[in-house]
C-alpha cells in the first residue's frame, strides 16, 4: 500500500511527505515530533532545519450541493481522496430562531426590535446556509495545504443555465458562493478551473468508476474519483488505487440557549444547548471511552449535568456510541469542528 506521512519544517512550512518508516525512525531519534491536524490527518513536525526544497503537488475539489469531493497528488500519484459532508441542518435552525424571534415580540417580554428595514448588508454577502457550506469547504482546502505543498488548486466551474432550464435547484446552491470561493483559493496557490464535461471525459478516459444512485455512500465512487479524474487529466499523475481515503463531517452542535423551547414540567424550563458545562471535557472533544473491556472512539456528544453523570460519545457519522463514566474517558484532541474517519476498500468490490 502507498502511503505517504505528510512533514512539515520547524516553522511550519509543508514539505514533501516521507514513508512510514523514515517516520517513525525521525520521531524514534527525537527529530521530529508527531501531530494531527483539524482534519484528523497524521504528520510529522520536524525539530531541527531542513531543506525546503518540495515537488508540486495539486489538489482538487469537485464541489456539490451536499457531498464535496476532494483529492490530493503530486507529480506521480494520488496521494489521497477524501469526501465531505457539507452542513444540511442550517436552514431548520435559521427557521427555528425566526419563530422564536417573531413570538416574543407579541409578549410581554424584553426584545429587541426589528432591524431588517434599516441595515444595509456590506461587501460580499452571503446566507447563513450557503456561507456555512462554503466555509465548510474553505476550511478543509486550508488545511490540506497546511500539510502538503500544493501549488495548483483544481475545480469544477459549475455552470446552469437557469433561464432555459427549470431543474436546477442543487446547481444554483453550488454556484452560490463562488467568487468568494475562488478568491480565496487563489490566496493559496494557483487556481485552474475545469468544465464539468472536462470531468465526465477525463473519467472515462481513465476507467474510474462513478456512483449515481446513492451519493451519500462513503466510497470514492460517490464523488472523491471525480476529483481525482481532474487531477490525472490536468497534472497527468497516476491512479493510486491504494490511496487513503477519508470521510469528514463538520460537528454539529446545539447551541446555547436561555432555555428549552418546550414547556417542562413544574413550568421551569432548564438552560440548554452549549459546547461547555464548567466540566473538563467539551462537546466536539476527541476521546478514548472504555466500557465492558472494550475501548471507543469518538467526539463527545453530551456532557455530564445534574440528572445524568456519564459523557455521551458519538462515532463519526454522528451516531451515539453510548454513555460513559468521566473516569473511563480520556482526552486525545480537543475539538476541531471536524469528525474523520478513514475507510478502508472492501476486500472484494461490489
Amino acid at each position: 500500500m502507498i502511503k505517504r506521512v505528510p512533514v512539515v519544517s520547524v516553522d511550519g512550512k509543508p514539505l514533501m511527505p516521507t514513508t512510514p518508516r523514515k517516520a517513525r525512525l525521525l520521531v524514534r531519534d527525537g527529530l521530529a515530533e508527531p501531530r494531527r491536524n483539524k482534519l484528523g490527518l497524521f504528520y510529522i513536525r520536524m525539530l531541527r532545519p531542513v531543506g525546503t526544497r518540495t515537488q508540486p503537488f495539486s489538489l482538487a475539489v469537485d464541489p456539490g450541493a451536499k457531498y464535496d469531493g476532494v483529492g490530493v497528488a503530486s507529480h506521480k500519484r494520488v496521494e489521497l481522496k477524501a469526501m465531505v459532508f457539507l452542513p444540511d441542518d442550517v436552514p431548520q435552525k435559521m427557521e427555528a430562531r425566526r419563530n422564536l424571534r417573531r413570538a416574543r415580540r407579541y409578549r410581554n417580554t424584553p426584545r429587541r426590535p426589528k432591524r431588517f428595514d434599516n441595515r444595509r448588508r456590506k461587501g460580499y454577502w452571503l446566507a447563513p446556509t450557503q456561507k456555512s457550506k462554503v466555509e465548510t469547504r474553505l476550511k478543509v482546502v486550508r488545511e490540506l495545504c497546511k500539510i502538503y505543498p500544493i501549488q495548483l488548486i483544481i475545480t469544477e466551474d459549475v455552470r446552469y443555465n437557469h433561464y432555459k432550464y427549470r431543474d436546477g435547484k442543487y446547481f444554483s446552491t453550488v454556484e452560490i458562493g463562488k467568487t468568494l470561493t475562488y478568491r480565496e483559493y487563489r490566496k493559496l496557490a494557483e487556481l485552474k478551473l475545469v468544465e464539468v464535461s472536462d470531468t465526465d471525459a477525463w473519467r472515462e478516459k481513465f476507467n474510474l468508476p462513478k456512483l449515481i444512485a446513492r451519493k451519500w455512500e462513503q466510497v470514492p465512487e460517490t464523488h472523491a474519483n471525480d476529483a481525482v479524474a481532474m487531477l490525472m487529466g490536468v497534472t497527468g499523475c497516476k491512479s493510486n488505487p491504494a490511496a487513503p481515503f477519508f470521510v469528514w463531517r463538520r460537528l454539529r452542535y446545539a447551541r446555547r440557549s436561555l432555555h428549552r423551547q418546550h414547556f417542562q414540567k413544574g413550568g421551569i424550563r432548564p438552560k440548554f444547548g452549549g459546547t461547555s458545562n464548567g466540566s473538563f471535557f467539551r462537546k466536539g472533544d476527541w476521546v478514548e471511552a472504555e466500557k465492558a473491556g472494550k475501548t471507543y472512539r469518538g467526539w463527545v456528544c453530551g456532557l455530564p449535568t445534574e440528572t445524568t453523570k456519564l459523557v455521551g460519545v458519538a462515532d463519526a457519522d454522528g451516531k451515539r456510541i453510548g454513555q460513559f463514566s468521566p473516569k473511563k474517558v480520556r482526552l486525545l484532541a480537543r475539538s476541531t469542528g471536524f469528525s474523520w474517519k478513514e475507510v478502508r476498500p472492501a476486500s472484494s468490490p461490489e
